[in-house]
């Protein structure tokens, strides 16, 4: 047993070793991560977990199973310029499922939270949800990602951030570059400016105010004057002093993936998806079904591709939307969708309100009294004479008291 736990360990230690080589190291570069990155512990552990045959075989079977998502991810990354390592993103976040589990929840394979749709210019009702739009979510997350870069100026920075939040990191850079500054300058505690970033550094804890403040800090005493360092906020950051403990393990899972990929242990990540989509336009009001039909395409396949698409028919807010078929089925769609119709919907509309005359007249009955005559009664109730005698079956105007007169108006 001994012996083989120290063949396992002969194993690990070579494994660790070998993050070293030069495509290696490029792919820290490319986050711009330092080399030393590799060296903490919590990195190899995470490295060492992911890195098993177990490990290897599960994530690989999630790639094959998402080779068309996957694909759209890749093809992204490519066009926008970004780090290869932002491709194991929706590994993390979603395992490459697109998925929406509820109103207030994340959705896609991004797993963009609603608040972040809004400021995405992503739509989000109960017709339509573009989180779950493939294309669209993916291109809306590089450009979020994008966004973050152009502030921390680092890719690593900008993916804690699309992790846990602007905010959270500006925070934790700030107050670590601040932490680091004052461990080797200790007597700049009482100094007038360093008081004033303390005091930043307060109010933001209490108010969630103030990110221009926090830039600050990081621009002047983490930049300018090379106090900050991600080799410090990792060893220092116990009880989640800087960032998030889980923001941290996320960055090093990122760089785990990239590296078991460069290594090609990830057989199915370049896997080619059965086909690729094609953006097509389609008009208000068509059934999804029709749609499916006239590609050939089973619905629920169908469907698949277009969860953004939340009922079976599409809105009639819009002219056009967006839906994704086959590149091969585009000429037969453009063929087709000239001859199909929306259809139409029974609409029950409330029929407007006849006055209807009833034959039932309005009646009173009149006890007769000293003085009355027929006459009298007629005039008082507006009545013609004629008409009340008929109505009560009299030949004359003789009445008596308490008799009852039926006078119907």
């Amino acid at each position: 047993m001994n012996k083989f736990f120290f063949i396992l360990l002969i194993f690990v230690n070579n494994l660790l070793a070998n993050i070293s080589n030069e495509s290696d190291l490029k792919i820290l570069k490319d986050l711009d991560l330092d080399s030393s990155f590799v060296n903490e512990s919590s990195f190899q552990s995470i490295f060492e977990q992911y890195s098993s045959n177990k490990n290897i075989n599960y994530y690989n079977n999630i790639l094959k199973k998402s080779s068309l998502n996957a694909q759209i991810v890749r093809e992204e990354i490519e066009n926008e310029n970004l780090p290869e390592a932002v491709f194991f993103i929706p590994m993390l976040e979603s395992s490459f499922v697109n998925h929406e589990k509820g109103k207030k929840n994340p959705a896609g394979i991004w797993q963009i939270m609603p608040q972040t749709a809004i400021n995405l210019k992503l739509r989000n009702d109960e017709f339509i949800d573009e989180r779950l739009d493939l294309v669209k979510s993916t291109d809306a997350a590089s450009s979020y990602i994008k966004r973050y870069y152009n502030k921390f100026n680092k890719w690593y920075l900008a993916l804690l951030a699309y992790n846990c939040g602007e905010g959270r990191v500006i925070e934790g850079i700030a107050r670590a570059s601040l932490d680091k500054y004052l461990e080797e300058n200790p007597n700049s505690n009482n100094d007038g400016t360093i008081r004033v970033y303390k005091s930043y550094l307060e109010d933001y804890k209490k108010s969630k105010s103030g990110l221009s403040n926090l830039y600050e800090i990081y621009n002047q005493i983490g930049k300018r004057q090379g106090y900050y360092d991600f080799s410090y906020l990792v060893k220092n950051n116990s009880k989640n002093l800087y960032l998030p403990t889980s923001s941290l393990n996320y960055i090093q899972k990122i760089v785990a993936f990239s590296i078991i990929a460069n290594r090609d242990l990830f057989k199915s990540i370049n896997n080619k998806s059965k086909y690729q989509l094609e953006k097509v336009k389609a008009h208000k009001g068509l059934q999804l079904k029709s749609l499916a039909n006239i590609v050939g395409m089973n619905y629920n396949e169908f469907k698949s591709i277009n969860k953004h698409i939340k009922k079976e028919t599409l809105p009639t807010d819009s002219k056009l939307y967006n839906i994704y078929i086959p590149h091969n089925k585009v000429e037969i769609y453009n063929q087709k969708i000239l001859f199909v119709k929306p259809i139409k919907q029974e609409i029950k509309v409330k029929e407007p309100i006849k006055k209807v005359v009833e034959n039932k007249k309005k009646q009173i009955i009149y006890i007769v009294k000293k003085g009355d005559s027929l006459e009298l009664i007629a005039k008082k109730y507006k009545v013609n004479l004629k008409k009340l005698k008929l109505d009560n079956n009299k030949k004359s105007n003789l009445i008596k008291i308490g008799e009852k007169i039926e006078i119907n108006k």
